[in-house]
């Protein structure tokens, strides 16, 4: 295990050294601001001139991208900001007692020696990471120290982690594991992460100095001179009446304008007529020592066109207090505007989509637990968006208890090994109803290649389900009578035969044919010999049992399958010729059927019906399905000519009198 140690930036041959010479004092300490005024005269924090909560969202972002970790501590010691810090630190080395006096001391060191004016330091911790640390300077003060680490400059040395699991007591695989997940950067890259970093807080504390001068400033914006002129926002020095006295370059790149051409004449030369009022608002509120902070609106440039600014003013008082100006900050927002405009319209468009084909979209953020919707998911789960997106487990509510599990399990195989999960799942929806989804989820994962996030897709097929039933209602059911048609009869007889083949039971195949049925036809029209048809199918139903069959085969002719009867063909038959007579007896009683409706109520008639009855047994496939159905129609036939409301068998077995 290495020494710790500082590098020294004159030993080419040393990749830590290159690193340093390179980013060495040469190139001064990190946001080192000339600004020509002494410590004396102001003492900074770093809060006082740096949006912490945005530099904070900036090392997050840089620590989700490289895999990086920051810290910016102040001089008192106080952390502002922390990010991404690794696991092989905070679950193992700061917890022993032991490792966590190295992590001390690596912070001691580095802390001491850039209070003693060191400008850069790379320390090698003696738990065999490195950690860099650079000050921060303002105006030349040092107000903060940046640090960088947990990471290697080299591969790390396996055996030797081995060995340092074994001697703080780490569980050997889970310290293993958290070491391979720490980032190695080579000297390079290292730099060019100090190289942003440099660049970052240098312009975010120029910018915030020059607000603190302006603020400060009290007889003119000479003191500011440098940062006004630097700057990519336009600002405008202006008299209490308006009149424009100072113009930086970044007004000349907004406005069109050279200084030249403006100082002397009044603001409203940028200001369009139909927003001319604002100006003599806002030269009252400065009047009164109010500020002006951000708002929209519209200016011109000298080319007469339009742009849209955000603009933020500020009193400018002498040094007895008293307001002599405004300072008129704008930033030209026309692009992003324009920018804001067009994700707006594709947001739209993409939720006029999602609503049209009831299709909704999903993310997970699975360290963090939490889901976001698009707006149609709250419509696809009947949810109130007031009441928020549920987390993973709350999702539970919104499935059927077998759906919540197939969900749960394969969120859980997706976030393990990135397997991509299509599950149709049945919504419970807030008033009970159920309705059916089809889910799609898409594992995403980081650079190390743990997933980290899961998007996806949600669609309600409810209409789409209802639009296959139909359809397969259409196909195998009888429109009139809702009974199986010949189609799924036939796949009914193959079933039977199947069944009985494995069961040795055998079946009966029954035809019937309605007695009489042209004279209801003849007498009273079609529509009453349809309501006799859905009359006899009802009463069919209801005489066989669940597992039977009973079809329309077509006009007044319904075939009846009976399953499972016995495996003796005569014991068979007989329980068949039971069915058979219940089902004459059924049909035998008068139909009341409604022939025509007027004012003085429904007109109705009785009419009375028998049926003929062909019956023949069968077991397993000891006969193609054509011939069974040839055989019952024969049965059938000769019931007919035998005097009609009989039952025939075939083979003849037994005749019988309904």
């Amino acid at each position: 295990m290495k020494p710790a140690h500082r590098v020294e930036p004159r030993r080419e041959t040393d990749t830590q050294s290159i690193f340093v010479r390179k980013m060495g004092a040469e190139h001064g300490p990190l946001c080192r601001l000339r600004a020509r005024l002494s410590p004396k005269e102001i003492r900074l924090n770093l809060s006082d001139v740096l949006d912490i909560d945005e530099l904070r969202g900036l090392c997050e972002s840089f620590t989700a991208v490289t895999g990086a970790v920051t810290a910016v501590l102040d001089l008192e010691g106080k952390v502002l900001i922390a990010t991404g810090w690794q696991d092989i630190c905070t679950r193992f080395h700061r917890v022993n007692p032991s490792s966590c006096a190295r992590c001390l001391e690596s912070d001691t060191v580095l802390a001491g020696r850039l209070k003693a004016g060191d400008a850069y330091n790379v320390y090698e911790c003696r738990n065999g990471l490195v950690d860099v640390a650079v000050p921060i300077e303002i105006g030349g003060e040092h107000v903060a120290n940046f640090f960088t680490g947990q990471f290697f400059l080299a591969p790390p040395d396996r055996n030797f982690f081995i060995r340092q699991a074994n001697t703080f007591g780490f569980d050997e695989s889970s310290y293993i594991s958290a070491m391979d997940r720490a980032p190695v950067f080579s000297a390079e890259q290292v730099q060019s992460m100090m190289s942003f970093f440099t660049r970052l807080v240098k312009v975010m504390g120029e910018t915030g100095l020059a607000r603190l001068r302006l603020q400060q400033a009290n007889a003119s914006l000479g003191a500011s001179a440098a940062i006004i002129a630097a700057s990519e926002d336009a600002i405008i020095g202006t008299s209490l009446d308006g009149i424009i006295e100072s113009w930086n370059g970044g007004a000349d790149k907004i406005f069109g304008y050279a200084s030249s051409e403006v100082i002397g004449k009044p603001l409203s030369t940028l200001i369009p007529p139909s927003r001319s009022g604002e100006e003599a608002d806002a030269i009252a509120r400065i009047s009164r020592g109010e500020r002006v902070r951000h708002f929209e609106t519209i200016r011109c440039r000298k080319d007469g066109q339009s742009i849209n600014v955000s603009i933020s003013i500020s009193p400018i008082r002498d040094r007895a207090g008293k307001v002599t100006g405004a300072s008129n900050i704008a930033r030209d927002v026309t692009e992003a505007r324009r920018i804001g405009k067009a994700l707006q319209h594709r947001q739209l468009m993409m939720e006029r989509t999602e609503s049209m084909a009831r299709l909704a979209s999903f993310e997970w953020d699975v360290d963090a637990n939490t889901v976001t919707w698009s707006p149609e998911m709250f419509v696809i789960f009947g949810r109130d968006p007031a009441l928020g997106v549920p987390n993973l487990e709350g999702q539970a509510e919104l499935y059927t208890s077998e759906s919540t599990q197939r969900l749960f399990a394969a969120v859980k195989t997706a976030v393990a090994d990135g397997t991509p999960y299509e599950l149709e799942l049945m919504t419970l929806q807030p008033g009970g109803e159920r309705r059916p989804c089809f889910v799609k989820g898409f594992p995403e994962r980081d650079d190390s290649g743990r997933v980290v996030r899961i998007a996806g897709l949600v669609q309600d097929i409810t209409d789409r389900k209802r639009a296959d039933e139909e359809i397969r209602q259409l196909a195998y059911y009888d429109l009139l009578t809702n009974l199986p048609n010949r189609r799924l009869l036939l796949d009914r007889i193959r079933q039977a035969m199947a069944s009985s083949n494995r069961s040795k039971a055998h079946c009966a195949l029954m035809f019937l044919d309605l007695d009489n049925f042209k004279t209801i036809n003849d007498s009273h029209g079609h529509q009453a010999g349809d309501l006799l048809l859905i009359e006899a199918a009802d009463r069919l139903r209801r005489c066989v049992r669940e597992m039977d069959t009973v079809a329309r085969f077509g006009g007044d002719e319904f075939v009846v399958m009976i399953c499972e009867l016995d495996t003796d063909v005569r014991a068979s038959m007989s329980r068949a010729e039971a069915i058979a007579r219940k089902i004459c007896e059924a049909l035998s009683h008068p139909y009341h059927i409604v022939v025509g409706q007027g004012e003085e109520g429904e007109t109705s008639i009785e009419h009375h019906c028998t049926v003929s009855i062909g019956v023949t047994p069968f077991v397993g496939n000891d006969s193609a399905l054509d011939e069974l159905l040839k055989r019952a129609d024969r049965a059938m036939y000769r019931a007919k000519m035998d005097g009609k409301n009989l039952i025939r068998f075939y083979p003849d077995i037994h005749a019988g009198q309904a």
